[in-house]
């Protein structure tokens, strides 16, 4: 009886923790693919309209003094969000 529940307990322990493992992986997998292939092209196509508009919009920014502000908005925070941000981390977003 003691054999069978050491053979039981120890099929249990080796089945179960490569399912919690992968779930974990699986859901970081999902989201570093779904980053890579979706998010940072978003981002990066963000940037770069926001670099256009920013550039038509200087004409009104620069004699208000907010040109900088426009720039942080347009250019700089899309730019973060797509180098400088972990892979897979949508905390930001």
């Amino acid at each position: 009886m003691r054999k069978l529940f050491v053979i039981l307990a120890g099929a249990f322990l080796l089945t179960s923790t490569p399912a919690q493992a992968a779930e974990e992986y699986g859901w970081r997998f999902a989201s570093v693919t779904t980053d890579i292939f979706i998010a940072r092209p978003f981002t990066f196509l963000a940037t770069i309209l926001g670099g256009a508009i920013w550039t038509v919009s200087l004409p009104v920014t620069a004699p208000t003094r907010t040109s900088e502000e426009a720039f942080d908005a347009l250019v700089r925070r899309p730019w973060e969000l797509t180098v400088d941000r972990e892979l897979g981390e949508y905390d930001e977003l």
